[in-house]
C-alpha cells in the first residue's frame, strides 16, 4: 500500500470513527433535514420552483463542505501540535509532501461521506423536477473541488501557523467572504464588479456553474467549460501551495 493510502486511511479512520468525526455528520445531517423541512413544509419556500429548491439545497451542502475543509485542515498539522502528537508523526518514513496529500485525501473522503448523506435529501426537493442526474454530477464535481481548495489553503495554513484556534479563526472567515454567494443569489451579482469577484472566487464559481446546470438545464460540458476550467486552475493553484508549504514542516 503507498504511503499517501496508508496516511489517508490512518486520517480517515480517526475522522470517521470518533466522536468528534461522528458528530460533524450528525451536524450536517440536522442542517439538512432542518432546511429540508423547510423547502417541504414551509407554506411559502414550498411554493418555490423545484429546480431552485434544488438549487438552494445545493448551496447549503457545499457550505457544509466548505466547513469540514475548514475544520479537517486546521486540525492537520495545527491540531497534532495542540495535542502534541505531531512530533511521532514526523519522525516516520513519510516525507512532508507525502504527510500533507495523505491529510488532504483523507478530506476529500470526508467530502464523499457527506456527498452520499446528501443525496435523499436531494433527491427529497428534486425527484419530481428535472435535471436531478445533472445535478448530483456537477455537485460531486464542484464539491470535490472546492473540498481539495479549501482543504488544500487549510491545510497549508495548519503547517505555517502555530495554533490551531489562529488557523480555525482565520479558515472560517475566509470561509465566512467565499460562501456570500450562497446568501445573495445570482440575481445580486450581475453587475461588472460582481462578475469579476464571482471568478476570483472559485465558491462563487462553483454556485454560478450549479445554477446554470440546475436552474437553465444547461448540462453539456461544453456549456460549463469555462467554469470547469477555471475550477480546475484553483485545484492546481491550491495544491501547489501545500506542496511548497509541506517541503517545511516544524514543530
Amino acid at each position: 500500500m503507498s504511503v499517501l493510502a496508508t496516511i489517508a486511511k490512518k486520517e480517515c479512520r480517526e475522522d470517521v470513527f470518533t466522536v468528534r468525526g461522528m458528530g460533524l455528520y450528525l451536524a450536517a445531517a440536522l442542517v439538512l433535514s432542518g432546511f429540508g423541512l423547510l423547502l417541504v413544509g414551509n407554506t411559502e419556500l414550498s411554493l418555490l420552483d423545484n429546480a431552485q429548491a434544488v438549487y438552494m439545497m445545493a448551496g447549503i451542502i457545499l457550505a457544509l463542505a466548505g466547513l469540514i475543509a475548514v475544520v479537517r485542515g486546521s486540525d492537520g498539522f495545527a491540531g497534532e501540535r495542540d495535542r502534541e502528537t505531531l512530533e511521532a508523526v514526523l519522525v516516520t518514513p513519510v516525507s512532508g509532501d507525502g504527510l500533507a496529500f495523505g491529510k488532504l485525501g483523507a478530506i476529500i473522503v470526508s467530502w464523499v461521506l457527506l456527498y452520499l448523506l446528501a443525496i435523499p435529501y436531494i433527491w427529497a426537493v428534486g425527484s419530481s423536477g428535472q435535471n436531478l442526474t445533472s445535478s448530483l454530477l456537477y455537485l460531486f464535481i464542484s464539491g470535490t473541488a472546492l473540498m481539495i481548495i479549501f482543504g488544500s489553503l487549510m491545510l497549508s495554513l495548519s503547517i505555517k501557523m502555530k495554533s490551531f484556534k489562529g488557523v480555525m479563526s482565520a479558515g472560517l472567515v475566509l470561509l465566512l467572504f467565499a460562501a456570500v454567494p450562497v446568501a445573495l443569489g445570482p440575481s445580486l451579482r450581475q453587475s461588472a464588479v460582481g462578475r469579476i469577484l464571482d471568478w476570483l472566487n472559485p465558491f462563487a464559481v462553483s454556485m454560478n456553474m450549479l445554477d446554470a446546470v440546475i436552474v437553465d438545464s444547461q448540462s453539456a460540458p461544453g456549456q460549463q467549460f469555462l467554469s470547469l476550467l477555471v475550477l480546475s486552475g484553483y485545484v492546481v493553484i491550491a495544491a501547489w501551495i501545500l506542496w511548497k508549504s509541506s517541503r517545511r514542516i516544524e514543530l
